[in-house]
């Protein structure tokens, strides 16, 4: 399967063990870039066909990307990953991986499940001011707002790190809790800076596996404007 020149090895990530791999790539939204995706092997789901470009694009984007690392796997028969249920991404068995897009740049990470047992990465670009103010009761805890203040983070780097940190979990947790839940059946416990990492918390119980009080490390890079997260256990 050929690849677009554009992928690249280091996409923003937080610093990753040997033992999972990434990739990523730069993409526009344009019909021309759909088509190169296309050409390089992925298909469009039918329930993306009358999808706006931009959404083609970013999953055709996010699934190349995904094929990439899992064939640095050692995993080079996958197709297209196809879409499960609540749109999480079906990986080959004996695999675990993750996918995020935006703002023009896809990353998708991979695993074999016999070495790690979650994996969830997310890319956001980091709020304004004004965007952010109002998502504060919505997304954190009078607690949390607390860390970041007293950190010396201003508030819409602060809230973009807590809710990319919280999608990262989602993603990660998602296959043994089986559902959505909200950003505030956790918090962030722990911050530090000089790890780059943070220390999320379960406030309530989500499925046998993840109990309430349970704690997940997440690692965290700034890049620019942009904030990337991973949770791997």
């Amino acid at each position: 399967m050929p690849f677009p020149a554009d992928l690249v090895t280091d996409a923003g990530l937080p610093l990753l063990p040997d033992s999972v791999s990434q990739a990523g790539l730069r993409y526009a939204v344009d019909g021309g870039q759909l088509a190169d995706l296309k050409a390089a092997g992925i298909v469009l789901p039918a329930s993306l066909a009358n999808a706006v470009l931009k959404r083609q694009v970013e999953f055709a984007a996010g699934r190349l990307c995904a094929l990439r690392a899992l064939q640095k796997q050692g995993c080079a028969g996958a197709g297209t990953l196809a879409i499960g249920e609540h749109r999480a991404p079906l990986w080959p068995l004996g695999y675990i991986g993750s996918i995020s897009h935006g703002d023009g740049l896809a990353v998708a990470v991979a695993a074999v499940s016999e070495e790690w047992h979650a994996l969830g990465i997310d890319i956001e670009t980091v709020l304004s001011r004004e965007a952010a103010q109002p998502l504060v009761e919505h997304l954190m805890t009078a607690a949390e707002v607390a860390i970041g203040s007293s950190a010396g983070l201003a508030l819409e780097r602060w809230l973009s790190l807590v809710f990319s940190a919280k999608e990262s979990l989602f993603k990660a947790l998602y296959p043994f809790v089986g559902r959505y839940f909200d950003f505030l059946d956790v918090e962030v416990c722990e911050l530090d800076e000089a790890q780059g990492s943070l220390m999320l918390r379960l406030l309530s119980s989500l499925s046998p596996q993840c109990v309430k009080g349970s704690q997940y490390c997440i690692r965290y890079r700034y890049s620019g404007d942009n904030i990337a997260t991973l949770c791997l256990f």
